[in-house]
């Protein structure tokens, strides 16, 4: 099931991005291209790099699902404001079921980040050394 969660993490980070040139395109009456350009990207680049589930610089636990789920509902609501009344509204729902899902989930989606900090924190006393394996093992 974390797999269903992270999939639909992906298409709301996306819509996410689209929300966001949707709303420069109106805001700052843009070209799609420009808006892509100005405002596509450097959201994509600040997705990537803090709310993805895989990021090396991901934000903490408790603060990366609230922090995502939080402009994912504002997303959803600037469609809303615009008038993009049928993107915003299923935009809406899908937050709300990844906010159902990462509730349910959350001791499943919080254990590997804890592991991996423990391991970290000790000094890598929790962490196991992988052992050689193969022919070359036995000499």
């Amino acid at each position: 099931m974390t797999k269903t969660v992270n999939a639909l993490a992906f298409l709301l980070e996306v819509a996410l991005i689209g929300a966001i040139v949707m709303c420069a395109m109106a805001v700052w009456d843009l070209e799609p291209v420009t808006a892509l350009a100005v405002a596509g990207l450097p959201a994509a680049i600040l997705t990537a790099v803090f709310l993805t589930s895989t990021s090396k610089f991901r934000l903490r636990w408790p603060l990366r699902p609230l922090l995502a789920h939080m402009l994912f509902v504002a997303g959803a609501a600037a469609l809303i404001g615009l008038g993009h009344l049928t993107f915003g509204w299923i935009f809406l729902a899908l937050a709300l079921v990844s906010v159902g899902l990462t509730w349910r989930l959350r001791a499943t989606l919080n254990a590997p980040a804890k592991k991996q900090r423990g391991a970290q924190e000790d000094g890598g006393a929790g962490a196991t050394i992988p052992q050689p394996s193969g022919r070359r093992a036995a000499r």
